[in-house]
């Protein structure tokens, strides 16, 4: 990759997190001037904020809670609300359950289902597609096992002062008052992301480390890998979206591919391809669609259930 390469990818992703930063209202009166200032010192910061506005633009095309929520806008409703917006579902293709009383339950969802679950404390377990959990809440712990797939927890207060944590076959996530993500690879690690506040990770064969908001990290049971920036539109999926800037199409791809039955795949010479857009998840036809529209792609299939993306051809 050539320097000027990498200076515009680095670009990009500063102004994705300062897209971010300006939709919270309580921080965008003061981030605006240095905002003005980044924008304007190199011709790079102005194209890179320009493909993450037409990315935005695009976020009209999602469900009306992924347009509000993915680009870092928080929702201050009432308690009440929040579980009366679980209640009735939140996004498309969500389903909300509650399990006040169910201490010792199991929940999973199927390929391409997402699942909303309130905890007997209170907190929110979300669960992805194709992923499963077992709880084990008494009287001296909050513990959630994730067994396959991926999860997003946004913890309540415990009147019993009880420890909340995610257990992964490589070791724990201690939540410290927090809302977060972990998920399990094919590879045998944990992948952690902070959204608020801060968690603790404990490889089972390893030392500590402590994560906090904005923070990302891998982790075996013996090792945690050096924590690097979270990735700002990593929680999309939770209401129905995925959102991509400058990612390669084989990784976006891979992530279709866990809402979608049967075989997706790409061609190895187009799998390096950056691609930007904001994708539905309940809807992964409309999804591929929107790919070989924007990119020099097309689709081959056999059926339904057998389908990979390639070169476009000349003639097309």
């Amino acid at each position: 990759m050539k320097p000027a390469d990498d200076a515009e990818r680095q670009a990009l992703h500063e102004a994705v997190r300062w897209h971010v930063r300006l939709r919270d209202s309580a921080a965008a009166a003061d981030a605006r001037q240095d905002w003005e200032r980044w924008h304007g010192a190199d011709a790079a910061h102005q194209r890179a904020w320009q493909r993450v506005q037409a990315v935005h633009a695009q976020l009209a095309f999602l469900p009306p809670a992924l347009a509000s929520r993915t680009l870092g806008k928080r929702n201050h409703s009432s308690r009440r609300n929040v579980l009366r917006g679980l209640v009735l579902g939140l996004g498309a293709g969500t389903t909300a359950w509650m399990a006040l009383h169910d201490r010792q339950a199991t929940h999973s969802t199927a390929t391409g289902e997402r699942r909303d679950v309130i905890l007997p404390d209170g907190s929110l377990l979300a669960l992805d597609s194709a992923s499963g959990v077992a709880l084990e809440f008494n009287a001296s712990e909050r513990r959630v096992h994730l067994q396959r797939g991926r999860i997003l927890i946004a913890t309540a207060p415990d009147a019993a002062g009880r420890p909340f944590s995610v257990q992964t076959p490589q070791g724990r996530v201690l939540a410290l008052g927090t809302r977060f993500m972990v998920r399990l690879d094919d590879a045998g690690r944990s992948h952690v992301q902070v959204e608020e506040h801060a968690v603790r990770l404990l490889p089972s064969g390893g030392a500590p480390q402590k994560l906090v908001a904005g923070e990302q990290a891998w982790f075996s049971a013996q090792a945690v890998q050096a924590p690097a920036p979270a990735e700002p539109f990593a929680a999309s999926w939770h209401e129905g979206g995925l959102v991509a800037v400058d990612i390669a199409l084989g990784d976006l791809v891979a992530t279709l591919s866990r809402y979608r039955r049967g075989y997706l795949g790409c061609a190895p010479e187009v799998a390096q391809l950056k691609v930007s857009g904001a994708f539905p998840l309940d809807d992964t036809d409309r999804a591929l669609a929107a790919l070989v529209s924007r990119f020099p792609l097309q689709l081959r299939s056999h059926t339904r259930y057998w389908v990979r993306i390639e070169p476009r051809d000349a003639a097309s």
